[in-house]
């Protein structure tokens, strides 16, 4: 697939996530639990984080890209989460009121701390570990930036290092984009599949969620 395929259905999920969240919830006069909040919180940041890798493409700049992508992976391995461990419910409440994630345990006895988190989605998809390392260095500071500067390097006998310090970011190849709006587009595609099977479960079986917000 060109980039041009890749952002098209980059902009159709943009349209599509709305109703996505809409379907999770139920629709109207449908109960709501505690866990819709963070199903929709994703959904929300989804939608934004792709909105913003149109325009970061689109305006050739790769450092926000590729930051955006990192945080996509973020918010996919944060909200699979709630599959590792024993009561999402409970989960879901105490960090909606403050504690942080990495506070809980999964089933394991393992701490969600982010590298198990990582590991955890690394197991179903084997490029996670790759991405996020390599994309945390564009949310960090790191060597990244300067490597990103380099435009062209001259010959072993010329010594030369020509630097680009520009917004846009013309030397990657198209390569380059593609596969950064393709990890995005298959990180949004983990997205649906978590929503579906959360619809699923409240649908089969509605105690499951007893802490059901009033």
């Amino acid at each position: 697939m060109q980039l041009a395929a890749e952002l098209d259905e980059l902009a159709t999920w943009v349209k599509r996530l709305p109703s996505l969240g809409m379907q999770t919830l139920g629709g109207a006069g449908a109960s709501m639990y505690i866990l819709d909040f963070v199903m929709i919180g994703a959904v929300k940041r989804s939608l934004s984080l792709a909105s913003g890798m149109l325009s970061m493409v689109q305006a050739q700049n790769m450092v926000c890209s590729r930051a955006i992508l990192r945080m996509q992976l973020d918010t996919v391995s944060r909200l699979l989460a709630y599959t590792y461990v024993k009561d999402p419910e409970a989960m879901a409440k105490a960090l909606i009121g403050g504690t942080p994630i990495k506070k809980f345990k999964s089933r394991d006895g393992k701490a969600l701390v982010d590298g198990y988190l990582v590991d955890q989605m690394t197991k179903a998809h084997p490029w996670a570990r790759k991405v996020y390392d390599f994309t945390s260095g564009y949310v960090h500071f790191s060597e990244r930036q300067f490597f990103d500067s380099i435009h062209s390097v001259g010959s072993d006998q010329e010594r030369t290092i020509q630097l680009q310090v520009s917004h846009i970011d013309n030397k990657f190849p198209e390569f380059s984009w593609k596969e950064t709006v393709a990890c995005f587009n298959e990180l949004l595609e983990i997205i649906e599949s978590l929503l579906g099977s959360y619809s699923s479960q409240k649908t089969a079986n509605p105690s499951i969620n007893a802490g059901a917000a009033r």
